[in-house]
């Protein structure tokens, strides 16, 4: 796959570029899904301390992102140790996602329960999203600020929008229903199934 490398305050040289190259081969078996491949590395130099670099990298199959970050005070570490998560985030997804088909007759849907409204209590996503996004800033006239986060979202069914979720490892992912033509939002249930939050007019 073709990797594009940015680079903030991290000096890739052509051994390093080589080492990256050779770490990537990991990936072979999903490099003929991937459309866009993505390497971003930043490091920061506090005063006191090793200088530490921050390595994401993202792929983009067409149908689903996946994103992994590590930081390490050696970018070799970092990038050695992003790669290997992410190998581990296909794996675990690959296998939750055979065992729900199996579950579930190759219906992952049948596995989404009724929503009642104590079961969303207490979910919550992992606030380091995996999706681009954009912050607004806080208004200093509220009495209690509000974090807002926008980002793009595409069309596809509530089967992708599990994987997905799945994928970025967050407890919940809004997506756009193909289907319905509305906003939803898939969930993990406490025991273990999902769940769909759709609107309704009233």
């Amino acid at each position: 796959m073709e990797l594009q490398i940015r680079s903030n305050g991290t000096k890739v040289t052509d051994g390093m570029r080589e080492f990256i190259d050779r770490r990537m081969s990991k990936l072979d078996p999903i490099a003929h899904k991937v459309v866009d491949a993505q390497l971003e590395l930043r490091t920061e130099r506090p005063r006191t301390g090793a200088p530490q670099t921050t390595a994401q990298l993202t792929l983009h199959t067409g149908r689903h992102i996946l994103r992994a970050e590590e930081r390490a005070d050696d970018p070799s570490k970092a990038i050695d140790a992003a790669i290997d998560k992410l190998i581990v985030q296909v794996r675990k997804f690959n296998g939750k996602r055979q065992g729900r088909r199996r579950r579930a007759g190759e219906h992952p849907m049948s596995e989404m329960a009724d929503l009642r409204e104590h079961d969303f209590i207490g979910v919550s996503a992992d606030d380091n999203s995996n999706v681009a996004v954009t912050d607004d800033e806080d208004d200093e006239d509220q009495e209690t600020p509000l974090r807002t986060k926008r980002f793009g979202v595409k069309p596809m069914i509530v089967d992708e929008a599990i994987d997905q979720m799945e994928l970025l490892g967050h407890d919940f992912f809004l997506f756009h229903n193909a289907d319905e033509d509305h906003i939803n939002v898939v969930y993990k249930r406490r025991d273990g199934a999902y769940g769909l939050l759709a609107p309704d007019k009233v």
